[in-house]
């Protein structure tokens, strides 16, 4: 087991400090208003705000998880990225122009105006569980990979970084979190590329990694499979990951709130344009990074040889074993993947308080809520949902099935959120009855299969079997139990995971409209009112006469 050096203590110390420090220094006017303390008063930059979107959009598991998918099955998520550029023209001139028109602080306002308030809490509720349990494991889970492979107390780094992460949460704002995700995204980009150019360099070229990777299948870019169980193909990773990137952009509260914290439509698309080209990026980096892994340790898999137990911990041995011996690279690679963590976390502790300060319209206590007073009451409310999100980390090794609910939502919500709102803005009449069960439908049925594909797993039972690795060059001859006939796990347990956001989708459109149309049917006409306000006609006219986003006092 490695250990860290005061060198590595040192570099990733600093990046918690100057995060620190940068909350600290934009904490001005941030409790002034809730305005302010939500969306920087709609006057942030388009460059920062696309790097902060960026951040919020990767997350520490992404970093460590995506090299060790490309480690497992080859370098088909190269599509992910390319299949961005496809759908932030829909974004850019649909979604966009539509959110800022309205002017709402929570992406699921629309539900309430549009459907009924109580589909628009339902939608609160759901995101709000799925957002505290993603939020505990984007910063245990690589903590937990990290002690594994160098002895790092778990829990003292998570509660150290969650202590730092509420604390420039709290005190900056919005303001705060995007100017400190575009730090800690620097950071992540130069420990990544420092970490794939040195490890580049060491292996002997690129020529080399091409090679090895060939040689066990890991080259293979254009698999045209259309079977829906094989965990890659180029049409789950482009047509699959197009409908989830759609819903992250269109359907999710923590990319929705920064299109309100820039000026205007123009500029909201610039930071969608940033953004992507940013992302697609990352997205090659991690592939690339699979690959120099697998180069790495191709004739002697740590997996096969029971060195580390998990994929999640191939990325961190890797740096351990080749990057030890110079000081500092340790430390620079935990600090881009814990920069990755803390950019998501107070992302979603304010976006947590931006949808809750939402419920709260139409209540005697927000309307008696001066401007200052607002301001302080998000405060608490992201205070509040911080030290939530870091109570249940203590929980996350007790959860079990839980945590994979947790995560599948993250994919299935936000497409079932999507879903909600095509059908209110195409359907006229669609009714609430029809958006509810569409809703609980979609989630209920991919979670189900999210945990049927993880309790297979746990039996044992075949479900995307991994591409072959060799044991040839190990120092110790190991011995391989060869594995025979053994049981594929029930088909839709076998679904890539990538197809599940597109599924929510369609599931809540095509339920949302039989259920409406029988819902009507059998009610009497009084009772059904489908608001007919909103539709995809009137989303793209007059939006030059779009007004700049302009919060009305609370």
């Amino acid at each position: 087991m490695a250990e860290f050096g005061w060198i590595d203590y040192t570099v990733f110390g600093a990046l918690l400090v100057v995060s620190a420090g940068i909350g600290v220094g934009t904490c001005k006017d941030q409790s002034k208003s809730a305005n302010q303390f939500l969306t920087a008063g709609g006057k942030m930059g388009c460059i920062p705000v696309a790097l902060s979107m960026l951040a919020s959009f990767l997350s520490s598991i992404t970093l460590i998880g995506q090299p060790a998918e490309v480690y497992l099955y080859g370098g088909q998520q190269w599509l992910f990225g390319m299949a961005t550029f496809f759908i932030i023209p829909i974004v850019g001139y649909i979604i966009v122009p539509f959110f800022r028109g309205k002017n709402y602080c929570s992406a699921y306002q629309y539900f309430g105006e549009r459907f009924d308030r109580r589909l628009q809490m339902l939608a609160s509720i759901l995101f709000t569980f799925q957002m505290i349990v993603y939020l505990a494991l984007v910063l245990y889970a690589p903590a937990l990979a990290m002690n594994q492979v160098t002895g790092l107390n778990t829990m003292l780094v998570v509660s150290i970084m969650y202590g730092v992460c509420i604390f420039y949460t709290t005190i900056g704002g919005m303001r705060g979190v995007v100017w400190i995700d575009s730090f800690q995204i620097v950071v992540l980009f130069v420990a990544m590329f420092a970490v794939l150019l040195k490890g580049t360099i060491d292996i002997g070229g690129v020529s080399v990694i091409w090679e090895r990777s060939k040689e066990f299948n890991r080259t293979n870019f254009f698999n045209f499979s259309f079977d829906m169980t094989e965990r890659y193909t180029f049409w789950s990773s482009f047509v699959g990951s197009g409908f989830l990137h759609m819903s992250i952009y269109g359907g999710n509260q923590l990319q929705i709130q920064r299109f309100l914290t820039v000026s205007s439509v123009k500029e909201a698309r610039k930071m969608l344009w940033l953004n992507t080209i940013g992302w697609t990026l990352v997205v090659f980096m991690c592939v690339y990074a699979g690959l120099l892994i697998f180069a790495s340790y191709c004739y002697c898999d740590p997996l096969l040889t029971n060195r580390i137990s998990t994929p999640d911990q191939l990325f961190p041995l890797y740096v351990m074993e080749t990057l030890k011996i110079y000081p500092g690279f340790p430390g620079l690679f935990l600090c881009g993947i814990f920069s990755a963590g803390l950019s998501t976390v107070s992302t979603g502790v304010n976006s947590l308080a931006a949808i809750w300060f939402a419920e709260l319209d139409g209540t005697e206590f927000k309307k008696n809520l001066s401007e200052s007073s607002s301001g302080l009451v998000v405060k608490i409310m992201a205070l509040g949902f911080g030290i939530l999100s870091y109570v249940t980390v203590f929980a996350v090794p007790y959860m079990g099935g839980l945590v994979e609910l947790g995560v599948s939502l993250t994919s299935t919500l936000t497409g079932s959120l999507l879903g909600i709102f095509l059908l209110g803005i195409r359907f006229p009449k669609a009714n609430a009855m029809g958006a509810t069960v569409g809703l609980v439908v979609s989630v209920v049925v991919l979670s189900w299969i999210a945990l049927g594909e993880s309790y297979s797993r746990s039996l044992g039972l075949k479900v995307h079997p991994p591409l072959p690795s060799s044991v040839r060059d190990c120092a110790e001859p190991v011995h391989i139990n060869p594995v025979e006939n053994q049981e594929e796990a029930f088909v839709l347990y076998r679904i890539s995971y990538t197809w599940y956001c597109m599924f929510a989708v369609f599931i809540t459109l095509i339920l949302g409209n039989v259920v409406s149309y029988i819902y009507a049917a059998i009610k009497k006409p009084e009772e059904v009112k489908p608001n007919q306000e909103t539709n995809a006609s009137n989303l793209l006219l007059n939006e030059r006469e779009l007004k700049p986003v302009v919060w009305a006092k609370v």
